[in-house]
């Protein structure tokens, strides 16, 4: 959906469902469209709110049991692993490759963009930057003070949101971990940040005025990927748990070891076991010791 103001001002982007089984996006289209009656609110500017991952979404609400939910983040590819030449493969036989062409054209509008997420484990909210980029003028008001940044840089594929404002583009482009799948208190704290983010873009009328800030800066340096399906780690490691150098991490059943290359944190770590683990993509990342920035 497009809407539009009748003065000028930023192009902006909200992105819902870049996995279908994280609904805390459709909550604040929701909310924006119904409560907030965002049409006749807006101040200024053009607002943009997509469902990036429609059929995965479908099948989120199709959905008759965990394991379903579970299979319904993405459909052939994650949205969040795409090729680098996606923009290249417009006839692919993958639904999230052709769903990034039908989308690019929007994308590429976005003066700014928010891509909504949540997480699967229970984890505090995170502030996701595209690059080492940070806008503290923008994040103004949100109810998170963890910072993840360099994450796309390291894992594997490009994020949906690489592509907001055009490849290589300026735009300033950051995703929110907002917390665990359906659980209200991510629907409420997803909507307390866009609400923000339009206010400090004059998009929406304001009261709140800046003020000094600190958050807990992880920053991204490596990953874990399991070599394969044999491996687990040695214990559920929680989101931010310390490690350091050396650390065992995982063994798989000929007592191969991962252990950890640098003093640092676990970010997402999975928490699935055996079989039921996907392998694919990273069950980790691992960052550097934390640092506090201010803003």
């Amino acid at each position: 959906m497009c809407i539009k103001s009748d003065r000028p001002g930023p192009i902006v982007g909200i992105t819902a469902c870049t996995h279908g089984n994280e609904p805390s996006g459709l909550a604040v289209l929701e909310f924006l469209l119904g409560e907030k009656n965002i049409d006749k609110e807006l101040k200024c500017g053009t607002l943009f709110l997509v469902v990036n991952n429609i059929r995965a979404t479908e099948r989120f609400f199709n959905a008759l049991n965990e394991e379903e939910v579970h299979a319904s983040r993405y459909c052939d590819i994650n949205m969040n692993r795409l090729p680098k030449d996606a923009l290249e493969k417009s006839n692919d036989s993958q639904y999230e490759v052709r769903r990034t062409n039908e989308l690019y054209p929007i994308w590429k509008q976005f003066e700014y963009g928010l891509d909504i997420h949540s997480t699967l484990d229970v984890s505090d909210p995170m502030i996701i930057s595209r690059g080492g980029d940070f806008y503290a003028d923008l994040v103004h008001g949100f109810p998170i003070k963890t910072l993840i940044s360099n994450i796309d840089k390291v894992q594997i594929g490009t994020p949906a949101f690489a592509f907001y404002g055009g490849i290589e583009s300026k735009t300033k482009v950051f995703a929110i971990e907002v917390g665990q799948h359906s659980n209200l208190s991510s629907f409420k704290r997803a909507t307390e940040c866009t609400t923000a983010l339009l206010k400090n873009l004059g998009m929406l009328s304001s009261t709140q005025t800046a003020g000094s800030m600190e958050y807990d800066e992880y920053y991204i340096d490596s990953s874990i990927l399991f070599p394969d399906i044999s491996f687990d780690f040695i214990k559920n490691f929680k989101p931010f748990d310390k490690v350091s150098q050396g650390d065992l991490l995982a063994v798989n059943k000929n007592g191969k070891e991962i252990r950890a290359p640098f003093d640092g944190h676990l970010i997402m770590p999975t928490s699935r076991r055996g079989a039921e683990k996907d392998i694919s993509e990273e069950v980790a990342f691992l960052s550097r010791q934390v640092t506090v920035k201010r803003a």
